[in-house]
């Protein structure tokens, strides 16, 4: 389950920790006990530079977040060697997509670490940006499927 929270920025949380465990965090203490016992993985939708909220969600349950905002310079490994169990989806740059295929395999071959560690899924944040031609997009599909396969055969 995806709980949509929009509650961080380029530059990290636009709220404290304080207004957090006062206003947030009680509600996710009677919410993710239930999705816990119906064995649903509580995930995080919020944009901006997520780094200090993992550790606040990670307490109380919450498994994952999205969607890694690369222009956020979110670091999706330091998350994972932080929180080595965090599930993770998004950190591609999609403005390398209009940029050719050798714009596009070098954020394949930046991401490839973090996608041999598993708990991640590998996508762009909302839409595919204006000017991404529909030949652009059958490249980076096909870069997409060489990449699954090679990394998870």
């Amino acid at each position: 389950m995806t709980v949509a929270e929009d509650m961080s920025y380029n530059h990290g949380p636009m709220i404290s920790k304080r207004t957090f465990e006062e206003f947030i965090a009680p509600y996710y203490r009677r919410l993710l006990p239930r999705l816990v016992e119906r064995e649903i993985m509580p995930l995080i939708d919020t944009d901006g530079d997520i780094t200090l909220l993992v550790p606040w969600f990670e307490e109380l349950g919450v498994e994952g977040f999205l969607p890694l905002e690369r222009q956020a310079g979110v670091d999706g490994m330091q998350l994972r060697r932080r929180y080595p169990k965090l599930r993770m989806v998004g950190h591609f740059d999609k403005m390398t997509m209009n940029r050719g295929e050798a714009a596009m395999r070098a954020e394949f071959e930046r991401l490839a670490p973090l996608m041999k560690t598993g708990g991640f899924i590998r996508a762009w944040t909302t839409k595919t940006p204006p000017g991404v031609s529909l030949e652009e997009y059958r490249v980076y599909l096909r870069l997409l499927k060489e990449y699954m396969y090679a990394i998870h055969p």
